[in-house]
């Protein structure tokens, strides 16, 4: 848990440097906290929408099948081995790891389908189409590396989040506001000089904003 927090002060840092001084194209579906390896992940389109395929919920199922913990799977996957590879080098299989995956889901389809929720038709396409996406993503040997764009993704939203509450906080400019002017191509360093406030105290807030939010994480 420590070792994840000053992974991501560290992120927040590298982060905020790069955000400070240029444009950003944000979204408000960008601000966000850093999400888990379980949010990279395959939902149906238009159907039941609590049915899905994480790569978190394939790794939890690995680690169950082998008994290899989590954070060692995924430094596996980081060296670019492939979810199939890791379950035949433990004494399982790839298919053993996608069945696993289909029975969990399968016992939420009938559960759906006993309440009325999908008929037996729509359950069986969804099955089929969990079963299929599973599949693809066993053999992915580029999840590591997927996974890893995600997380420096994830951060630089994060940061962003710390920054634009902290230029709130300092300048007195509500948080809508802020967005709307990021999108039209301002920097954070304009709006607040803008405002009249000294950047550094943005910067100073931001970080510490963050470091009481880790250290009470880590008294947990």
């Amino acid at each position: 848990m420590k070792r994840a927090l000053l992974g991501s002060l560290a992120g927040a840092v590298l982060a905020l440097i790069l955000l400070w001084n240029q444009p950003i194209p944000v979204r408000a579906a960008q601000i966000s906290v850093v999400p888990t390896v379980g949010e990279t992940s395959y939902r149906h389109g238009g159907g039941w929408r609590g049915m899905w395929v994480s790569v978190g919920q394939l790794i939890q199922a690995l680690s169950n099948l082998t008994g290899v913990d989590k954070a060692t799977i995924q430094a596996e996957l980081q060296n670019g081995r492939s979810l199939a590879q890791i379950a035949a080098a433990n004494g399982s299989s790839g298919d053993a790891l996608v069945q696993a995956v289909v029975d969990t889901a399968k016992s939420r389809l009938d559960q759906a389908v006993s309440n009325g929720r999908l008929t037996q038709t729509q359950a069986d396409q969804m099955l089929a189409t969990i079963r299929d996406r599973a599949t693809a993503l066993v053999n992915d040997t580029t999840l590591g590396t997927q996974l890893g764009a995600h997380a420096a993704k994830a951060s630089q939203r994060s940061t962003l989040g710390w920054l634009i509450q902290a230029t709130a906080d300092q300048t007195g400019l509500d948080v809508a506001t802020i967005r709307t002017r990021l999108r039209n191509g301002e920097t954070l360093r304009a709006i607040i000089t803008g405002a009249g406030v000294d950047p550094q105290k943005v910067i100073d807030a931001a970080v510490d904003a963050f470091r009481q939010a880790a250290t009470a994480a880590m008294q947990e």
